[in-house]
């Protein structure tokens, strides 16, 4: 992959939140589906009437007692109704941990159905679009920040859940006293505009430290990949103090969100102190209410003044974490835009038996280099072409051309006469099988790996595959054989070996068209040779078309194309 977009807004303008918000909104609806949306919003509902009516409740219950009235009551009375009470109060329990237990659920499902939408968009995108992709923003963007959007829905849920529960607390308050809940209605809000001008810039944090953070990613995914030339180099300070940069930035902006979010908690908690004694004194010396009904109606404000203070934290929770939605779009649409066309249905593609052609094809990278200009060849079925050249000269364009990865931006391929239209490029490759230079090998077995190619093999083809890529011996010699995990990139076995394995993978795909971009290079020459063997064995059965700079695959080649700048040098001929 390559270095794709800086970091920063590409156009710098700012995203919306409201947009971003109501974006939201859409696609959880998607995810979720109306039944359990209606399901939750149910759940939501009877928990706040259930909470709404205890407290009505506590009135009479704390009559009963003697706050407020003169009378001793009978103990069955008192039990009856403390008895509803906790009914009430279990009920509403027992719905609050549905609907909890249901929004966990939900949660998971989102997460999930956003990585796999990202993931399968990634799956289906350009050859040429992902080489321009930058690996550690792409794992940036699927794990983290669609974590981010878990957070999302947990806030906008905990926000519905305040949004149902206020109504019902304010409702029970006004039937205790409506003019002192008017007037703390009042006061309430007005403190909450002050105390919303804290935090005003929630959202813009939000998206910067999805930015810094996916830019700190991408050094250490760089540092990574690339240790073994930071310590011949002896760059490990200058890396180093760079990923340092990335920290600070990183925690500035998180230290600035963190302020934000304590000075708003600090001043909602002062603020919900000062309303509850206003509203004791309020409650108790000018209107003079009842004792219960006062008490009830002070905890019903305070029930209110923790929903609201939560409510505010989650909508912090949901501001910061929303800008998560922006950089996901963001790649999701990058990688859209980059998709391969799609055909309404994959259609079929006779199997290669005659000829491979292409005619003046040309190939312009998306950086808009010429990578290919005017490349006429017909590679005859069962034939093995070298193609050589310098570096930079087109060979691995070629390749990519010739395995169906990339798309011609001028003239035409053809097999078997038949044009290698956009549609026919998934039913092309089926017949392919390609081995790169830096062939990769999963962290998995050896037989994982192979079978990756061909998931029907049987032990046999496996090690067929393996004998005809000189790759058996050692193989049978390892402790557990095929089931021996070969570590990270193929990192526990040689280059060598890690090169005859992925030629034995696509071997076992038994193609018509195996192109082999250097795929001998890391082989010394008894490997070289014996692998060369194979191909001479299986000349006539497919077509090789061998990218390389060795002398031993040129001579054995029937024919040999040299390629510079992207141009045919040495026209295909027989070789010597």
């Amino acid at each position: 992959m390559g270095n794709g977009r800086q970091d920063g807004d590409e156009d710098g303008s700012r995203p919306a939140p409201l947009a971003s918000a109501r974006r939201l909104l859409s696609v959880l609806a998607s995810s979720y589906g109306r039944r359990n949306v209606a399901l939750m919003l149910g759940l939501g509902v009877a928990a706040s009437l259930a909470e709404g009516a205890g407290l009505l409740l506590l009135v009479p219950v704390l009559d009963l007692v003697g706050i407020g009235g003169t009378a001793t009551p009978a103990a069955g009375t008192l039990l009856t109704g403390l008895g509803l009470y906790l009914l009430l109060v279990m009920a509403a329990a027992a719905l609050v941990a549905a609907r909890s237990i249901l929004s966990h659920d939900q949660r998971t499902r989102f997460v999930d159905w956003l990585r796999g939408d990202l993931h399968q968009a990634l799956l289906q995108v350009s050859w040429p679009v992902f080489q321009g992709l930058r690996a550690a923003s792409v794992k940036q963007t699927l794990m983290g920040e669609v974590g981010r959007l878990g957070l999302c829905h947990d806030a906008l849920v905990n926000l519905g859940v305040a949004a149902l529960t206020l109504p019902t607390l304010l409702l029970a308050a006004l039937i205790l006293s409506p003019p002192l809940t008017l007037a703390t209605l009042c006061l309430s809000v007005l403190a909450l505009l002050l105390i919303r001008r804290i935090g005003r810039s929630g959202f813009d944090i939000g998206l910067r430290m999805g930015r810094a953070q996916q830019a700190m990613m991408a050094d250490i995914s760089d540092d990574l990949a690339g240790l073994r030339i930071i310590k011949g180099y002896g760059a490990e300070i200058q890396r180093a103090e760079n990923l340092t940069r990335r920290f600070t930035d990183l925690r500035h902006l998180q230290a600035r969100h963190a302020r934000i979010q304590t000075y708003e908690h600090a001043a909602l908690l002062i603020t919900a102190a000062l309303m509850t004694a206003v509203a004791v004194l309020v409650a108790v010396i000018w209107l003079q209410q009842p004792l219960s009904e006062a008490l009830v109606v002070i905890l019903a404000f305070a029930r209110l003044a923790q929903r609201a203070l939560a409510g505010l934290l989650f909508w912090r929770m949901l501001e910061t974490s929303l800008p998560a939605l922006v950089l996901y779009e963001e790649m999701r649409d990058r990688l859209r835009a980059g998709a391969e066309v799609a055909a309404g249905a994959d259609p079929a593609l006779p199997p290669f038996s005659h000829t491979l052609s292409l005619r003046a094809v040309g190939l312009r990278m998306p950086d808009g280099r010429l990578a290919l200009d005017g490349i006429d060849l017909d590679l005859a079925f069962g034939t093995l072409l070298a193609v050589t050249g310098p570096s930079g000269a087109g060979k691995s364009s070629l390749a990519d051309l010739a395995a169906g990865l990339a798309y011609p931006t001028a003239g035409t391929l053809l097999v078997d006469g038949v044009p290698l239209v956009p549609d026919l490029l998934p039913a092309w490759r089926r017949q392919v099988a390609v081995v790169p230079q830096d062939p990769f090998l999963f962290h998995d077995t050896i037989r994982a790996n192979l079978l990756l190619a061909a998931p029907m093999a049987t032990e046999a083809d496996l090690w067929t595959a393996l004998a005809d890529a000189a790759a058996a011996g050692f193989v049978r010699a390892l402790p557990q054989g095929l089931d021996t995990i070969v570590g990270d990139r193929g990192g526990a076995v040689s280059g060598g070996e890690r090169q005859r394995l992925a030629i034995a993978r696509a071997l076992l795909r038994r193609p018509r068209l195996l192109i082999l971009d250097e795929a001998t290079s890391a082989l010394d020459g008894g490997s070289e040779a014996l692998v060369l063997e194979t191909l001479d064995r299986l000349r006539g059965r497919l077509t090789i078309l061998a990218v390389t700079h060795r002398e031993a695959t040129r001579r054995t080649a029937d024919r040999v194309l040299e390629l510079a700048a992207g141009r045919v040098l040495v026209n295909p001929s027989e070789a010597s």
